[in-house]
């Protein structure tokens, strides 16, 4: 199958384009000459928005001091993970999970603990069992919510507990809130950090501008760190990358701060795509899935395939399914594996409309008729 006609379905941005005002903000910043290094921790302005956001928004009491602007996301988890976790100490995960976390913790010099959550669930940890993983070396709780692959989207009921958990054993919990804002059913996101002085003082509450307002390429992330957190990764950021794209930081600023309609434009896209997504799974054999709450990933299980031929090849476990995906039918998903879930393949539905319904047609295809 050549490269011009696979069809990807796996790719985890937005097809959207970053809105208009967002643009218009990072060339006033190349016209005005605001092209030099910023201070290791971002600029004031945009740390103080992102603590007013967190405030506003997220009920969380932000100081702007315990903001460090990051280069993504991902790179705000990796930093605050190298501050809690040392040789020999243990991060609780719950699986399937970001496929990052094992590793930065890895990196690290610890040991992830994972704590599997059943599709029966929707995808929900259990309490109880978040509570058995915990041990004389736990140290840190890495929390995702809304969670990719699985979409799911942690009820306050199950927050409050692993609040209370986390203060009970001195621990602390990072909470990647990063698609926060993509939402379905009527379901309401909750910072654990919003839950009590006790889980706020211990909680890193991490965030970006890439999925909410389609920024991936821009490299911009931000974490929450008290306690004293946010000068220990500062350090860490200047000896490694040093401080964001100034161009993107003021870009930054204009997605927080500025009019918010782009945000539920396109998740009422992404509703719509879930849905059709949703149905089109259901109804083609062999394929089951939880229909997510929040993220624009659907966790596709593949179990029922298991031991199917196509071309030669048995399906043994989702890498099997997604490279005869690919090579029979044209058509890119993403293995569960790297995200501990082999039974699975994940389908982004933040690509195009076309997209989606060429590449479940594929699959279709392939699954029913073998090609």
């Amino acid at each position: 199958m050549t490269t011009a006609s696979l069809v990807d379905i796996a790719k985890g941005e937005p097809d959207f384009h970053t809105p208009d005002f967002i643009k218009r903000a990072a060339w006033q910043a190349i016209e005005a000459n605001f092209t030099k290094y910023t201070p290791q921790p971002g600029i004031p302005e945009l740390r103080e928005a992102a603590a007013r956001k967190l405030r506003t928004e997220n009920a969380i009491d932000a100081a702007p001091e315990d903001i460090v602007i990051t280069c993504g996301g991902k790179h705000a988890v990796e930093m605050a993970i190298r501050c809690l976790i040392g040789p020999g100490d243990e991060a609780i995960v719950t699986t399937p999970h970001w496929f990052a976390y094992p590793g930065q913790v890895k990196m690290a010099g610890g040991t992830t603990v994972f704590v599997t959550v059943r599709e029966a669930d929707e995808f929900v940890p259990d309490v109880e069992a978040v509570s058995n993983a915990i041990t004389s070396r736990t140290r840190l709780i890495i929390l995702n919510s809304p969670a990719n692959p699985t979409g799911a989207v942690y009820p306050r009921r199950f927050l409050e507990s692993v609040a209370a958990l986390a203060v009970k054993n001195d621990l602390h919990v990072l909470s990647d809130e990063v698609y926060e804002k993509i939402l379905f059913d009527g379901v309401q996101h909750v910072s654990i950090a919003s839950l009590g002085v006790g889980i706020a003082e211990r909680t890193v509450t991490v965030n970006s501008v890439s999925k909410t307002h389609a920024m991936t390429g821009w490299r911009i992330g931000y974490a929450l760190l008290p306690g004293g957190l946010a000068k220990r990764v500062i350090g860490i950021q200047e000896l490694s990358t040093s401080a964001p794209c100034a161009v993107s930081q003021r870009a930054a600023l204009a997605a927080l701060t500025g009019n918010q309609s782009h945000v539920a434009a396109m998740t009422a896209s992404y509703a719509a795509r879930r849905d059709f997504l949703c149905d089109r799974v259901a109804a083609i054999p062999g394929l089951e899935a939880v229909p997510p709450r929040g993220t624009f990933y659907c966790l596709v299980s593949i179990r029922m395939l298991r031991g199917r031929v196509f071309r030669g090849s048995t399906v043994d476990h989702a890498d099997d399914f997604a490279r005869a995906a690919q090579e029979v039918a044209g058509v890119r998903v993403l293995s569960g594996v790297p995200f501990g879930a082999p039974e699975h393949i994940r389908v982004s539905f933040a690509v195009s409309s076309h997209a989606l319904e060429e590449g479940m047609a594929r699959l279709e295809r392939l699954i029913v008729n073998g090609e």
